[in-house]
């Protein structure tokens, strides 16, 4: 516990009658205290049932064995046809306040999936705006995309993960603007690139590392056009995702993924101020 962490304890310890009741430190490291936080949350495993208010089949992060929980379809639980105010409870302050709240949880109705605005996407969740997707998580606008997660903006995208704006990529990781990709980590702005970790602004690159504005590289050996072409088929037969990582443990990395981060620690941060971990 640093001593910002206790000042902000501090800050936000409730006061009531005049009195504050403040928030005791924690008695678990961060990285476990996270753990806990995100157990609730089921993103990716969805499940067949039927909706507790109209027992039609519908599909939900929740599924039907032994679950205590009362389920909608995400139309009904939008809709009107119920009111939440049907499930209050009063209060008793002689006991425990997450016992009741427990209560109240297991009673309330819960969405099946949250999956706003979609077209022929209805096995999505955490998801809007997604349009002919299929296995899609915490994504959005996409279109004619597959088995990924955080990927906004892409379409005929497949197997990727944090990827924005771009088109026609497969196994492309924590990336934006690529277009025609196979196996990127860390790029942006490229296209027809294959086997590559921070790369920008390449074009025409294979096996390659740390390259910016590169064209017709191969192992970060640069090629004329035509030699590239004709090598390129070779290497791409030979080549696969273990060998190039295997390749990757011998180049020097950057420190972590910060671009214009001010006073803060962390990785993966863009345009940030003040924070930390």
């Amino acid at each position: 516990m640093t001593d910002r962490d206790l000042e902000f304890y501090d800050k936000v310890s409730p006061v009531f009658g005049g009195k504050k009741y403040s928030i005791p430190s924690p008695t678990l490291c961060p990285e476990e205290r996270q753990k806990r936080r995100l157990a609730f949350r089921n993103e990716r495993k969805l499940y067949k049932r039927k909706c507790d208010k109209t027992g039609q089949e519908i599909i939900s992060m929740y599924s039907p064995d032994k679950k205590p929980y009362l389920v909608y379809d995400q139309k009904v639980w939008w809709g009107d046809d119920w009111n939440a105010f049907e499930y209050g409870t009063k209060f008793d302050f002689e006991k425990g306040f997450f016992e009741q709240f427990d209560t109240l949880l297991r009673a309330a109705p819960r969405i099946n999936l949250i999956n706003k605005g979609h077209e022929n996407s209805e096995f999505c969740n955490f998801a809007t705006q997604n349009n002919n997707s299929y296995l899609l998580f915490t994504s959005g606008w996409c279109e004619n995309s597959y088995f990924s997660n955080r990927a906004l903006s892409a379409k005929n995208v497949c197997d990727s993960s944090n990827i924005t704006h771009s088109e026609l990529c497969y196994e492309v990781i924590d990336s934006s603007e690529c277009y025609n990709c196979k196996w990127l980590q860390s790029s942006h702005h490229c296209s027809d690139c294959f086997y590559g970790y921070a790369l920008a602004g390449c074009v025409n690159c294979i096996g390659c590392y740390g390259l910016v504005n590169k064209q017709f590289c191969i192992g970060n050996k640069q090629f004329n056009k035509d030699t590239f072409y004709k090598k390129a088929p070779e290497i791409l037969s030979s080549l696969s995702q273990a060998k190039f990582q295997k390749h990757l443990q011998s180049c020097t990395r950057k420190y972590a993924n910060i671009t214009n981060a001010e006073n803060s620690t962390g990785d993966a941060l863009q345009d940030v101020k003040n924070v930390y971990f």
